[in-house]
């Protein structure tokens, strides 16, 4: 093998502790999300941390998946997510006061270990959120996560969020996914 190629990912099973470790510890970052423990929601992302959701558009099935990764919604890097917890932590967040109620629901969970410690995490999700007077709000797609140990933790370093949705109807995107 070359320098250059990069080594096949490796599946890694239902069942085995290394399975069992990774979907932990995103029910426990869901929990986090719902409480609203955002901070410490912010120490489980890497320094070089991508946080994205593409735009979507309704495609014929020949025509590709419909993402757009030039254009999105937002595409949000370590700096910029640390100003938007640490305004959640203020009066300043209008758009969250009173802070939203949200729920994170994660299912259907694939992992493939795609480095020394590294993993490709593919998950279904479902994000409720109810905000004061507000319609509900319901968003639904696929993440692919990218975590790495970092020491004995692991650590989101990348995450795509791909809705469901091609149109939004909530009123904003203050929540975190």
């Amino acid at each position: 093998m070359s320098a250059a190629a990069q080594p096949l990912p490796a599946r890694v099973h239902v069942g085995t502790p290394e399975y069992s470790e990774i979907v932990e510890w995103l029910y426990r970052e869901a929990r986090m999300l719902d409480n609203g423990e955002f901070a410490a929601w912010f120490e489980l992302m890497t320094t070089d941390i991508v946080y994205e959701m593409p735009t979507r558009t309704a495609v014929m099935p020949n025509e590709g998946s419909g993402f757009h990764a030039d254009f999105g919604f937002f595409a949000e890097s370590h700096s910029s997510l640390q100003l938007r917890v640490k305004r959640l932590g203020t009066s300043q967040a209008w758009a969250e006061q009173p802070r939203s109620r949200t729920r994170h629901f994660v299912s259907n969970v694939l992992i493939d270990r795609t480095g020394e410690a590294v993993y490709t995490v593919t998950s279904a999700f479902m994000v409720t959120r109810l905000r004061s007077h507000r319609p509900y709000d319901f968003f639904t797609g696929e993440r692919v996560d990218v975590l790495r140990r970092e020491g004995a933790n692991l650590k989101l370093a990348r995450r795509t969020i791909l809705l469901d949705q091609t149109v939004l109807d909530s009123h904003n995107l203050s929540l975190f996914f």
